[in-house]
């Protein structure tokens, strides 16, 4: 990123935070890459689709400063992130909501940097710091239209998630419903979460509060309750959260904090927005599941179980993720490969294999992936060792070191689980999740993706 001018005009600290905020859009959006930074003359800050394809947004970040009266500005070139994709079924367009998250950016970005009213030195490492997930409740409550203080609600979950009751970690979670407003009520969450017992009464996975689009409790349920229509078609949630997947439908969302600290937003029975180890992240599944489904393709899956089987593996890896267990998928494109990636004494039903091993193996004899019951698959990938399967899902072998016999480049400063999964990526698709939840994608040796 060229700063040339800036540089001179700006503080550090004024710097450091301009850089923050134009890199929060790979930061928030992982599906997109930022291309072609260019410091010109001022332009006012904004994010417009450079084509009616909208495949392209032109990101402009405006600049005026004490040095600078007459403003400089960056400007660059948003678009889809490039993978090599085996048959081009993922598409290269923007979503709405990817276009208003980078327009917010830009906008706040033109709301510090305007020369109006500079923001005091000291402050500049707070707004820093505090900036992604401005972003994120800004974009929240526009897209559903609510004047519940956001903001104020995910900074309660980063308190709450500090704090224990009972000596064990908190969890908590809330339904909002936008179309909703209730007046003369206690504000929601800053007077209810005064009260440590008010923090302690929900837990996000079997109860929550239901509160209005303006902040004021309507109801205190039970999740399983609140919504008996089941989950049908396609909806990507971690399989502990399906209770408020299932309560964020009909326009409302779920906000959800977990006992490892994460930060979950639910809409429409999906993950929509996550923040995990300080980064908060936008999920496009309709995206990722094609650029897994443009590999299923190329292997030529049957088109008849085709959907199920990258709908399968997509799920367990959300649910590792999420669990922060850690796992690796190996989806072989030959079976006969077998051999070449998996030591015999841990393929399912071999010869070589122990008493319990092989009773056990009877349960899951010629069982799929997309079969398996979700919460019987997630501890299968959390075994230590590998989960391999078949272009068909069959599972072939779990809990399973991976030898394979064409490793692959290698670096010194890789984990064994990343070893094993860009090997065994020479024989199929390796899906690696490590302990703390990214998922990546390697195919032939190389990483294809990472979430």
């Amino acid at each position: 990123m060229s700063t040339k001018q800036l540089k001179k005009c700006l503080s550090q600290a004024e710097l450091e935070l301009l850089i923050h905020a134009c890199t929060a859009i790979t930061r928030i959006l992982p599906h997109v890459e930022v291309v072609g930074w260019v410091e010109t003359k001022w332009m006012p800050s904004g994010a417009v689709w450079a084509s009616t394809e909208r495949q392209k947004i032109t990101f402009v970040a405006g600049v005026k400063a004490r040095g600078i009266p007459s403003g400089r500005a960056l400007e660059a070139t948003i678009r889809r992130r490039r993978e090599s994709l085996a048959s081009g079924v993922a598409k290269s367009t923007l979503d709405g909501r990817e276009h208003n998250i980078c327009a917010l950016i830009a906008e706040e970005i033109g709301d510090i940097f305007s020369g109006h009213r500079p923001l005091p030195e000291v402050a500049l490492p707070a707004v820093t710091k505090a900036f992604d997930e401005r972003i994120v409740a800004r974009h929240l409550a526009a897209h559903h239209e609510v004047t519940l203080p956001v903001g104020e609600m995910l900074n309660a979950l980063h308190t709450l998630a500090e704090q224990t009751y009972e000596n064990k970690a908190v969890a908590f979670g809330c339904v909002v419903e936008p179309r909703v407003e209730v007046v003369n009520r206690s504000a929601f969450p800053k007077e209810f979460l005064k009260l440590k017992k008010f923090k302690a009464l929900s837990d996000g996975y079997r109860t929550a509060y239901v509160v209005s689009g303006n902040g004021a409790i309507i109801r205190f349920v039970d999740l399983d309750r609140f919504s008996l229509k089941p989950l049908t078609g396609k909806h990507f949630y971690p399989e502990w959260a399906e209770a408020m997947a299932k309560a964020s439908r009909d326009r409302r969302f779920g906000i959800v904090l977990s006992r490892q600290g994460d930060v979950l937003v639910l809409e429409e029975g999906t993950l929509r927005f996550s923040y995990r180890f300080g980064k908060w992240q936008y999920w496009n599944h309709g995206h990722l599941v094609n650029l897994i489904r443009d590999w299923a393709r190329a292997q030529k899956i049957r088109k008849s179980i085709l959907g199920n089987v990258v709908g399968a593996i997509y799920r367990a890896a959300i649910d590792v993720s999420f669990r922060r267990t850690g796992g690796l998928f190996v989806i072989l494109k030959n079976q006969a490969m077998l051999k070449d990636v998996v030591k015999a004494e841990d393929v399912l039903g071999g010869q070589k294999r122990s008493t319990q091993d092989a009773e056990f193996d009877l349960l899951l004899k010629r069982k799929t992936i997309q079969s398996l019951p979700r919460r019987v698959m997630v501890e299968l990938a959390a075994l230590d060792g590998a989960l391999v399967i078949n272009k068909s899902g069959t599972i072939l072998a779990y809990g399973a070191v991976i030898q394979p016999k064409r490793a692959g480049r290698l670096k010194g400063a890789e984990g064994s689980r990343t070893k094993a999964a860009i090997g065994a990526s020479n024989y199929g698709m390796a899906v690696k999740i490590s302990s703390d939840g990214d998922i990546t994608v390697y195919k032939e040796g190389q990483q294809y993706l990472t979430i």
